[in-house]
């Protein structure tokens, strides 16, 4: 289970270090948790947030690995609550389109990046290729991120009626 935001342990900054834990006081973490911890710890404070993000959603996905290992009631387990809200990061000023792509892939995180690739690396060679500006195209890819989560939304949490935005920027 992910601990609450704030608590740390683990060695690890933020409460990565508690997550990659898992509750296992005084047992050895496996191999795969030992390289997560050291991958973790070599990346910047943005990617240790993007990388705990992911664990939160993979964990939300809810594919049965935490609930029954421990031994607790898998049935304690929370429910799937549909589409995720995005985890808004605000635009740094002169932002480069790299930095952009990077900033929403951990914004909207819940999205399948295979769908997203032809749309985003179309808008990325505008702008290398044919020297767009880069202000112009990352908020193109503002508009497609928000147009796949919208759809994603639409498809697989209809009653919820959309997002009160009408737009990423808004």
């Amino acid at each position: 289970m992910i601990p609450p935001k704030g608590s740390t342990g683990a060695g690890l900054p933020g409460d990565l270090g508690q997550v990659l834990a898992g509750g296992q006081a005084g047992r050895r973490r496996d191999a795969t948790t030992e390289a997560i911890a050291e991958v973790a710890a070599r990346l910047s404070e943005e990617d240790r947030a993007s990388l705990l993000k992911f664990a939160r959603f993979l964990e939300a996905q809810g594919d049965g690995a935490g609930a029954g290992d421990e031994g607790g009631d898998p049935a304690a387990a929370p429910e799937p609550v549909g589409v995720p809200e995005p985890e808004p990061i605000p635009r740094p000023e002169g932002e480069s389109v790299i930095k952009a792509m990077r900033r929403l892939t951990a914004t909207y995180y819940m999205l399948d990046r295979g769908k997203l690739l032809n749309e985003a690396s179309s808008l990325m060679a505008q702008h290398v290729m044919q020297g767009r500006e880069a202000e112009e195209v990352i908020d193109e890819l503002e508009t497609v991120f928000w147009s796949h989560y919208q759809a994603r939304v639409q498809a697989e949490d209809p009653h919820r009626g959309g997002n009160d935005k009408d737009s990423p920027t808004s």
